[in-house]
């Protein structure tokens, strides 16, 4: 295809609003919210070279986002946020059902340490869905890729923070 096919198929309405709203990495899930699209096919933008994969190793959680192609397709700016993160871990982080990025974001509002009964408590407001046992292997599992320490505290209970791994991705979710 053509510079010029592909600038005329690029700016079609619903063609440059998807590619539009991959300025800043996201799921194909996302964008299908964020545009309330029932169906998106991602092929095609694969395919013209449009979006690249950040993540492509991951299963869920693949993140895409404008290759340089389309940013002067659509003459748009860099976004200035090409420093190197951790997509895969981000990835990792949202492809649960929202549960692993509520237990991040519970986590990070402030650096208190806290028990997973607390830490589920204060997660009730963004996912009701979460209970005791889902929490706590939320946190097995936060802990096993380091986002997440915990210790055994005086009074017999468990308790949890963010790592300084966790503060980063943590960050890109606020």
């Amino acid at each position: 295809m053509g510079e010029k096919e592909l600038a005329n198929w690029s700016s079609r309405s619903r063609n440059s609003e998807i590619i539009r709203a991959f300025f800043l990495p996201k799921t194909p899930t996302q964008i299908q919210k964020e545009l309330n699209i029932k169906k998106f096919n991602l092929k095609p933008f694969l395919k013209r070279d449009l979006l690249k994969c950040l993540n492509p190793e991951a299963q869920k959680g693949r993140l895409y986002t404008l290759t340089d192609r389309s940013r002067r397709l659509l003459n748009l700016q860099e976004s200035g946020n090409r420093n190197r993160k951790n997509y895969g871990m981000i990835g990792w982080v949202i492809s649960s059902p929202m549960q692993r990025l509520v237990v991040l974001k519970t986590l990070s509002r402030d650096s208190m340490k806290r028990t997973s009964e607390d830490i589920r408590k204060k997660s009730s407001n963004l996912n009701p869905c979460l209970s005791r046992i889902s929490t706590k292997s939320i946190l097995k599992e936060l802990i096993s890729k380091e986002l997440v320490d915990s210790e055994m505290g005086e009074d017999r209970r468990r308790y949890y923070w963010l790592t300084e791994k966790g503060w980063s991705i943590a960050r890109e979710f606020q």
